[in-house]
């Protein structure tokens, strides 16, 4: 029992921290620790794993993993060269894959990591790491705190509040100066703000949902020249895209989706493509069967080019152009495209094709008839 009057002596403290460090208790409490870790050697193979990373990535204890951490975590550029995890332009961007160099020339290092998973998740980390040598070899330890949900909450908030603000803000401008607007022009203020208000507690409820698991599929026939044609005209009703000069070419197909999803998916990509552009610069909206493939793709060009470091982010959570915690990006593109409707999603930003957003969805009658 404890009594303060006692301390034990420095070589009796060195004896008992010895014995734990070399005892299987100690490694037992490392691997139930309730935050993933990682021991990396140099070649940033994994070469330890706690229960928690194996919860993760859903792996069994005894799987002898010799893999690097995006691709046991599945990460989606992990494949995008031969050598996996660590090589590809993406890698560049990557917090974990930053924070491991930084350990790898003998420094400690933190930071957040956004690794986008096959299916259109994100998953995000703050990321610990430290350098240690043992018998002559440098290793890297590597703490990873999952913190998914938190982001996503303050994303989600932030976005939110940040965008109401700003109607009510411009609502108390409009106020101010109703005696001097036309009765016209007021009508106009007054429908742009109802549709932007309306398009974000919308987003705000879908995307909550979305990450939330908590979404429904509602099938049916859904009309794809019609539902591209009632995006355009909604969105270039906001005043400052009024003036954006857009072109649907007509398919006459189809496609068997939710509606919703797909027209959320659409707005947001047409509304990306709207706002990167010019009122002198056309958007081509187009789609087409992709026959043997079973995938419907439609099709979005614009005229302005994505910065090489801005494509390397798109599709993370939270990432915009806007700024820190603004916009709902990519992300929710591919979240919804890929996680409900079953699809893919694509972009080319080149000076030959210029830039081209591409939605790949099946058709999804045998889930209807379900």
């Amino acid at each position: 029992m404890f009594d303060p009057r006692y301390r034990d002596t420095e070589e009796e403290i060195s004896r008992q921290a010895e014995a734990i460090i070399h005892s299987p208790v100690f490694s037992s409490m490392l691997n139930d620790i309730p935050n993933m870790i990682i021991i990396m050697n140099s070649r940033r193979q994994i070469i330890y794993r706690n229960k928690k990373f194996n919860e993760i990535v859903g792996r069994s204890l005894d799987d002898r993993i010799t893999r690097r951490p995006g691709e046991c975590l599945l990460c989606v550029h992990a494949a995008n060269n031969q050598n996996g995890c660590g090589s590809t332009e993406f890698c560049k961007v990557c917090g974990l894959a930053n924070s491991i160099k930084r350990s790898e020339k003998g420094t400690r290092s933190t930071g957040e990591c956004n690794i986008t998973l096959d299916h259109g998740e994100t998953l995000t980390f703050r990321v610990h790491t430290i350098p240690f040598t043992h018998e002559d070899r440098r290793y890297v330890f590597a703490y990873m705190e999952d913190i998914s949900d938190y982001k996503t909450r303050q994303m989600l908030e932030n976005i939110f509040l940040h965008d109401i603000n700003n109607s009510v803000t411009a609502l108390n401008g409009l106020n101010e100066m109703i005696n001097d607007l036309h009765s016209k022009e007021v009508r106009s203020i007054i429908n742009d703000l109802s549709l932007r208000l309306t398009d974000e507690i919308h987003s705000y409820r879908v995307i909550t949902e979305a990450e939330n698991h908590s979404l429904s599929l509602m099938v049916s026939e859904v009309d794809i020249d019609e539902l591209l044609e009632n995006v355009v005209r909604s969105l270039v009703s906001i005043r400052s895209l009024r003036n954006r000069k857009v072109t649907v070419r007509k398919s006459g197909y189809a496609i068997f989706t939710d509606e919703t999803l797909l027209r959320r998916v659409m707005i947001n990509t047409i509304k990306n493509a709207l706002e990167a552009s010019s009122d002198e610069e056309e958007i081509m909206i187009y789609s087409r069967n992709g026959g043997e493939s079973g995938l419907y793709h439609i099709k979005v060009k614009s005229i302005p080019l994505i910065p090489k470091h801005v494509q390397m982010q798109l599709f993370q959570r939270a990432f915009s152009t806007k700024g820190m915690g603004r916009g709902w990006g990519t992300y929710s593109i591919r979240l919804l495209t890929e996680r409900y409707l079953g699809g893919k999603v694509s972009f080319v930003s080149n000076r030959q094709r210029r830039t081209i957003f591409t939605i790949s969805i099946p058709s999804l009658k045998q889930y209807r008839q379900q």
